[in-house]
Parts: C-alpha cells; structure tokens; sequence
C-alpha cells in the first residue's frame, strides 16, 4: 500500500548548522596544491577538478585550510603533512565537534517549533558516517538538550549520502505505527577531519567536493505543530530504494589507517543518468502519483556533473535544480547532510506542490522519495 494512502505524516521543520571555519574552494585548492602538487601535470589537474566543481566555499571544522602552514592546528606543520594524522586522531576530533555542531543544529530547529515541549520527543534518529563513538552525539543530545532519559534512540552509521532518506523512512514508520510520535531527526558529517593527501584521482575528487554540516529535522503526524513564522511545510508520501547492478566497485567508503578513504569512481555520473528516468518512474507508479509541470526537484549535489546529467537525461529546464546548484556552491557536498539543506532552500522558496527527492552512496545505492509543500 502506498504511504500517500495513509495517515498524513509531517516534517515540520528543517535547521542546519555549519562549523565557524568557511574556506574559500580557491584556498582549498591551493592547500592541495601545495601538498600533492610537486609536478606540472599534477598541479594542472588539481586546477582543473577544483576550476569545474561548481562550489564556491566550503565549511570544516578544522582551520587548517585556511591557515598559514606554520599555524595548523591538526594536520602537521609540514609541507607533505607527514607525519599523517591517524584514523584515532581524526575519530578524536568527530567525537568533540559532532557534538557541538549536532547540538547547534537541533537547538535552532526546537526554538523555532515553540509550541513542542522537549518532554514531547518520543525518538530521536542520529545520522553519520564520518566517526563513532559509544556513547555517541545522540547520548550528547539526549543531555544537551534536556530530552527526556527514556527517548527511544537510532542511530543509521556508515550509509554514506544516502543515509538521510532512511531516516525518514523510518520516521514515517514510526509515526504511522505510534500514533502521535514526534520524532527528531539529527545528521552530522565532518567530511573534511578525512582529506587525504595521496595523489589520486578518487582523492583528488574527494578532496575537491566534501565538507561539514549539520541538520535538524521534526517528523510527527500531530498537524498542529508548525514552526513559529507558520511556513510550509513537507508532507511525506513514498520512499524507494535501489541498488544498481553491477556498480558496488564505483562508490565506497572505506575505514584505512588514516582515515576514512574514499572511492568514487568518474562512472557515477552516467550510472545515475542511466537509472534516474526509470528510478523516479517506477516510484511514481507506486505512489499512484503522475508527472507534471508543478513537479519540485530536490536532488542531492553529489557534483556538478551528476547534477547536469540529472537535469540533461529528465529534460528539465535550468531553473530546476537551481536550489542543489546553489547548496553545492555555498556549502559542498556534506554528504548525508546536504539533502537536508535542499529542502530547506526548497521550503524557503514557498512555492507549494509535489516533490522528487534523491541521493545515492555507496552501493551504488540510490534513495528516493515523493513528498509534498504543503501549507501549515
């Protein structure tokens, strides 16, 4: 049965937060430079990825990026970054500045529902892949924010950009299955503690598009909490998920000695326009929806290519995608996070209607949704 059938289920409102340090792309492209350009041929192609990213700034929670080589506060004060910051080190700095940003984010996101009473949470749902620790930020949260000790927590580790659309889904489930759940939803990825500076064009890619970030999400089926300014809001519907044949060497994420490392094949991009047409028909068909003019597009910035791929194969106007055009200019790719800050852009927009959703990880998995902008 298609969730559009059933009960309404809501997301009431969407905060972000990003960490203090905002880095040109120009200064990061000349920090790699610096470390992996020891060559023509490497310096011109480090120009090239950063020169066509479409990405503006970024946000990390380290400075080093934009510090002098002699005022680096993690990586080493030297010119090849030897020695190399370890995986525990790196894990060390997530379990601090998750904390914080995730806090950030979920304050922002409570003081603008002001008639939610904190008591009221009945779940909260954490989301990363970009470190562990037990107890974890979703412990933090539970202090932090003065929920209740008995809140019943999830916590979806190591999905990679797609993990956002599960933890909806699985909002969605536990409203439609607890009557009157209110249920917080919270995602943290500090991309940036795992640049790495092997010379690679995986690396390189890698390098050229992550970044940190934070959002907060409510989901609840309780139609009479809105956000204080009273916007629209998203009224969830379908979900779909689907693995690509033959794709599970083109994406991965991998836990090395220094770092989480990074597969990311230059095949992404056609795999996804080769599967985006069918993939959005086949959930169309399941929610019993059809295609129009009025549709909203809220697809994740993985890059620039998949994104003008996306745009080229579903024959949709420039102005489609001009909010992920613009997240990934103004914040780059925060891997599950981003998602989160389209629809919040899209939210902002006010422009009512239905709404396709993506992102795609490891896998290669792509994770989909229809949902609506409804007024409150």
């Amino acid at each position: 049965m298609s969730s559009s059938s059933l009960r309404p289920i809501y997301l009431v409102g969407i905060e972000t937060a990003v960490p203090e340090f905002a880095c040109p792309q120009n200064a990061i492209r000349d920090f790699m430079i610096d470390v992996q350009g020891d060559t023509d041929r490497k310096r011109s192609f480090l120009q090239k990825v950063y020169a066509g990213s479409a990405i503006e700034r970024r946000h990390s929670v380290l400075p080093d990026f934009i510090l002098p080589l002699e005022e680096r506060t993690f990586f080493p004060r030297t010119k090849d970054l030897e020695p190399e910051p370890t995986t525990a080190q790196r894990n060390a700095v997530f379990c601090v500045e998750s904390n914080n940003l995730a806090a950030l984010a979920a304050e922002r996101l409570l003081l603008r529902i002001p008639a939610l009473k904190k008591s009221e949470i009945t779940h909260l749902i954490t989301v990363s892949c970009t470190g562990f620790s037990a107890p974890g930020f979703d412990y933090h949260l539970v202090k932090e924010l003065g929920l209740e000790p008995g809140v019943h927590r999830f916590h979806l580790g190591f999905m990679g950009c797609f993990a956002a659309f599960p933890a909806l889904k699985l909002a969605q489930s536990l409203c439609l299955s607890q009557p009157g759940s209110k249920v917080l939803i919270v995602d943290v990825e500090l991309c940036t503690l795992h640049f790495q500076k092997t010379f690679e064009p995986d690396t390189v890619v890698a390098n050229a598009l992550f970044a940190d970030g934070a959002a907060a999400v409510l989901v609840t089926d309780d139609s009479t909490l809105v956000t204080e300014e009273g916007g629209p809001r998203l009224q969830l519907s379908d979900f779909a998920s689907r693995l690509i044949p033959g794709s599970d060497k083109e994406m991965a994420w991998i836990i090395g000695e220094h770092g989480f490392d990074m597969k990311l094949s230059s095949y992404v991009p056609r795999l996804i326009e080769n599967n985006i047409q069918t993939i959005l028909d086949d959930l169309f068909t399941q929610a019993g929806w059809t295609r129009n003019a009025e549709l909203l597009w809220a697809i994740h910035p993985g890059g620039r290519a998949i994104l003008d791929k996306t745009a080229s194969v579903l024959g949709l106007p420039p102005e489609a995608l001009e909010v992920s055009y613009k997240v990934l200019a103004s914040y780059g790719n925060m891997s599950s996070v981003t998602i989160f800050f389209v629809l919040k852009a899209l939210l902002e927009k006010g422009q009512m209607g239905p709404v396709f959703a993506c992102a795609f990880g490891p896998g290669l998995t792509v994770e989909s949704a229809l949902m609506a902008v409804v007024p409150s």
